[in-house]
């Protein structure tokens, strides 16, 4: 149904991953203990959870207008991260999501490529509202969310976590700041 484009905004390039990103997606963001600690917990090594991901994510891109990115830094062409918008069967809802390796921590690229994502889910994809849950605990998540324009708006129980902070962003809530933002319909030739 969709099309994965690549996103570029002012650090960064976001685009569809491919089997030649598991090493690296697995090795950066699956295998750290820190960075999948508010994450569902899954029986899996970070490679086998590497390679659901982009599973989740082809067939988010194959049946919606929406699914996920490897999120690459301009400056050093690594794998830093990942960010997606998902379908929600149980419930029809688009929920963003991401996680970054902690070399990235910090510096905003998680608002970055989220405000892109979500810029994206709103302009191209003609979504009208994106929900996303975080664990209490995981501030800096919680925080991005609010930086976008995402409110709080109830506890609920998702992935196994009990009282998980529910955030809603409606279409006309995104804060843009005039933030550089590309979408290229072809793949960049240096990425």
């Amino acid at each position: 149904m969709g099309s994965a484009p690549v996103i570029e905004t002012e650090r960064l390039i976001l685009r569809p991953p491919t089997k030649l990103d598991l090493n690296d997606w697995a090795s950066r963001i699956f295998a750290d203990p820190d960075v999948i600690r508010y994450m569902p917990k899954r029986d899996m090594t970070p490679y086998q959870r590497a390679e659901r991901a982009l599973n989740v994510y082809n067939k988010l891109w194959a049946q919606t207008p929406v699914g996920g990115w490897v999120v690459f830094s301009k400056s050093e062409e690594q794998l830093i991260g990942s960010c997606e918008i998902d379908s929600l069967d149980e419930t029809g809802e688009f929920e963003l999501g991401y996680a970054f390796c902690k070399v990235s921590w910090g510096k905003g690229i998680a608002t970055e490529a989220a405000r892109a994502v979500v810029r994206f889910g709103f302009e191209t994809a003609k979504l009208e509202r994106i929900m996303a849950v975080v664990v209490p605990e995981n501030i800096a998540s919680w925080r991005v969310l609010e930086h976008l324009g995402f409110v709080y708006e109830k506890k609920a129980n998702f992935y196994g976590f009990d009282d998980v902070a529910y955030y809603v962003i409606w279409r006309d809530q995104l804060k843009y700041y005039d933030s550089f933002y590309r979408v290229h319909n072809n793949k960049l030739s240096q990425v």
